[in-house]
C-alpha cells in the first residue's frame, strides 16, 4: 500500500462528506471532508482511468499539507465510484 493508498483509505473510511471540488478545465477534483474537520483533496485527469488519481492537498484547522502522491487502481476505483455520485 503507498502513502497516497493510505491516504484514500483513511479518507474513504472515514470521511464525513464528499464534493467535487473546482478544478481547472480537464481534472477531476474531490473534496473530502474528514471527522477532524480538515479536507482531503484527491485529483485524476478527466479522461483518466482509476489509476491517475493522485492525494493533493490536505487542508487542516489551522495548518495544511501539500502532496502529489499516486494513488493504486484498486484505491482509484473507489475514487471513481464516489466521483460518479459526488454533488
Amino acid at each position: 500500500m503507498t502513502f497516497g493508498d493510505t491516504l484514500t483509505a483513511e479518507a474513504l473510511r472515514t470521511g464525513q462528506r464528499v464534493t467535487r471540488a473546482s478544478a481547472p478545465p480537464g481534472i477531476v477534483r474531490l473534496a473530502i471532508t474528514l471527522p477532524d474537520g480538515a479536507t482531503q483533496h484527491f485529483e485524476r485527469p478527466t479522461a483518466g482511468g482509476s489509476a491517475d488519481w493522485r492525494a493533493t492537498e490536505l487542508e487542516g484547522p489551522g495548518s495544511g499539507f501539500v502532496f502529489d502522491e499516486p494513488i493504486t487502481a484498486e484505491w482509484g476505483r473507489g475514487l471513481d465510484t464516489v466521483a460518479a455520485t459526488a454533488p
